[in-house]
């Protein structure tokens, strides 16, 4: 009930605000109806902003999804005495969100970042990573996949370990090559946990904040702004407190929605 009420209570103090014209230059807050959806939703950059979340989420999850599986399956194949490759594997998951994206800025750095000194190492020019808007969107991809593939990874080995042994061994007496054993038995048996870590990442992915705020800032030219940092702004440079719980509703709303369908389509096909 606790943890309930300290989840409910910002949530309905955000909702309440959303309906007000609450500014920072004005004394006094005032009911404002859906004016500030309507200015939301009328504006060019929150349509910006979504479409960054939007593509920004099927990317990386799309990667991740790939790389877990791969991970996932690379891990299952270690014996018990390379469980330190595994730990190594993992390392990237444990790693705060705040302290990967400095990691990465640093390594995305024009001027002292590794990747151009690689670069120019092997007589490659220096590539501005993080200050032209196509580059700086994959380097925020790059980031997060590098974080959170791990994830999925660890949600694949425990399918694996779930799937019965029997079912392995009666398709290599029938003659089953690799190919065909992870094509027919292996993938489909995964499938469903594979569903439940792609929703998992989804939900991260579209309410997305920290990763890029500290690496990118939405830049450059609002080319990285994605709809949590949109929000942000509002609250904190525009001053527009209720625009910026609106946008923080619209959030809400689109995590809760993708999750109902994502889940609901997922058991109709099961």
């Amino acid at each position: 009930m606790l943890v309930l009420a300290f989840n409910f209570i910002p949530f309905i103090d955000t909702l309440i605000l959303s309906f007000k014209n609450s500014k920072l230059i004005l004394p006094e807050e005032r009911f404002a109806g859906f004016d500030n959806y309507e200015a939301i939703l009328t504006h060019s950059r929150f349509w910006h902003s979504l479409f960054i979340t939007l593509s920004f989420t099927f990317v990386s999850i799309s990667l991740e999804a790939i790389l877990g599986l791969c991970l996932g399956l690379m891990m299952n194949r270690l014996s018990p005495v390379n469980n330190f490759l595994r730990i190594l594997i993992l390392i990237p998951w444990t790693i705060p969100t705040v302290v990967t994206a400095k990691i990465w800025q640093w390594m995305f750095d024009y001027n002292l970042g590794i990747l151009n000194y690689l670069f120019e190492v092997a007589g490659i020019h220096r590539i501005n990573w993080l200050g032209k808007p196509l580059l700086a969107f994959f380097s925020l991809v790059i980031a997060d996949v590098w974080k959170t593939a791990p994830f999925v990874a660890v949600i694949v080995l425990a399918g694996l370990s779930a799937i019965p042994q029997e079912i392995c061994k009666a398709s290599v007496v029938d003659g089953a090559n690799n190919w065909q054993r992870f094509r027919f038995i292996t993938l489909p048996l995964l499938l469903p946990i594979l569903g439940v870590a792609i929703l998992f990442r989804a939900i991260d992915a579209l309410r997305i904040f920290d990763l890029v705020y500290i690496l990118t800032g939405g830049g450059p030219g609002g080319s990285t702004e994605t709809l949590s940092v949109y929000a942000y702004k509002l609250f904190f440079y525009k001053g527009d407190f209720g625009q910026g719980a609106a946008t923080s509703v619209i959030v809400l709303l689109l995590v809760a929605g993708f999750g109902y369908f994502y889940t609901k389509k997922t058991f109709e096909m099961g």
